[in-house]
């Protein structure tokens, strides 16, 4: 049953820490094998960042099982970048693993983000 101290204290719990912070767009460089330079981007929910993710050389296509962001899939051409959007207020505070998948040859990479109040 959710009360309102139920509610206020799990807001409390969930305080930003980051308030007075700008949203950081975190890159993510995606090499043509489809590897990343960034196995891992902590994201702060509180502040809305995202992630920007730029290929090299292929079209690849990011794909989130239980996606942090709005959309859950993100097509990122040869040369190009292409943005999540900020995190979703109402995202778990937790590890999302994603796919990358080389549009081309259907070769893939799984790296992740780490949701942070």
């Amino acid at each position: 049953m959710n009360t309102e101290s139920n509610v206020a204290a799990q807001l409390q719990k969930e305080k930003c820490y980051h308030i007075d912070a700008s949203p950081a767009q975190l890159p993510v460089h995606i090499r043509q094998d489809g590897e990343v330079d960034n196995e891992v981007v902590n994201l702060r929910r509180c502040v809305g960042d995202e992630i920007v993710w730029e290929a090299e050389g292929a079209d690849f296509m990011i794909e989130f099982p239980k996606s942090p962001f709005e959309e859950s899939k993100f097509l990122v051409r040869a040369g190009g970048s292409v943005s999540s959007g900020p995190v979703r207020p109402d995202a778990p505070i937790d590890y999302l693993q994603y796919y990358i998948t080389n549009v081309a040859l259907a070769k893939s990479a799984d790296p992740g983000a780490n949701i942070k109040p």
